[in-house]
């Protein structure tokens, strides 16, 4: 395959580790940090709103008649009854550290069962043809967002992010990968945290990720979006295709 080109020839495995580590992780404690860190992030200009409107209409037609989660609440009961399953760091991915707080309450660990099945293959498939490439065992993918309340979702629309209504982010059906950053081990590497970023930034770590999402994309499993493509918020906005639709309604 052309994707499998960009990469060298498998070899026998060893465990091989990054050379340089990138900044310590830290859990801000408060929500106004967390906001205070957003507020300075890119606010998207009307052109890019506009490509990802577009863009995102598939996404958002598939998820249409199911109903967002409007409270924190909600996404705990559907949590204990099964329909949505929490997310924990594995040996492919590793969640940002506000999801470690959890007096955080506007960012909950939790996708549909279908939704997490899909990142852990899609982090399966990616550490495949890092191995095959002989890329560092010890890199990670950064997931970023995964479910949100109708209320988040609003809130940073708002406040001028890349975000669209009715968003299957709403839904557990979304997540969201960097796109320029990655742990080693617990350490960030990506442009907003990280002071040595350029000298240790692996462009090809996305670049695999991206034959993956290409791959699972023709495979007719999944969708996804590059927002904030080329700058250093970039992202893989990632939604599932496949699975059954919730209850309407979590609350008896």
């Amino acid at each position: 395959m052309e994707s499998e080109a960009r990469l060298t020839g498998f070899m026998e495995n060893s465990f091989i580790k990054s050379a340089q580590k990138g900044a310590e992780a830290k859990i801000l404690d408060s929500k106004e940090e967390v906001l205070g860190v957003l507020a300075k992030g890119v606010v998207a200009e009307e052109k890019q709103l506009e490509e990802v409107r577009k863009l995102s209409e598939k996404e958002r037609a598939w998820w249409a008649n199911v109903p967002a989660y409007e409270t924190n609440e909600e996404i705990l009961e559907n949590f204990e009854k099964g329909i949505l399953v929490k997310i924990e760091d594995d040996e492919n991915f590793k969640l940002i550290m506000r999801f470690s707080n959890p007096r955080l309450e506007d960012w909950q660990p939790y996708l549909s069962e279908e939704a997490a099945a899909l990142l852990r293959e899609i982090g399966k498939r990616w550490r495949g043809k890092m191995k095959a490439a002989r890329l560092p065992d010890d890199i990670r993918l950064a997931v970023t967002s995964l479910v949100r309340t109708k209320k988040y979702q609003e809130k940073i629309i708002a406040a001028g992010k890349l975000a669209m209504p009715n968003s299957p982010h709403t839904k557990g059906q979304s997540f969201d990968i960097d796109g320029c950053g990655y742990y080693i081990e617990n350490s960030a590497v990506n442009p907003r945290q990280c002071e040595n970023y350029k000298e240790i930034y692996k462009p090809i770590v996305h670049q695999v990720l991206k034959d993956v999402l290409d791959e699972m994309k023709d495979e007719g499993v999944l969708y996804y979006i590059q927002e904030y493509k080329n700058t250093n918020n970039q992202c893989f906005h990632i939604t599932n295709k496949l699975g059954r639709p919730r209850e309407k309604n979590a609350k008896k």
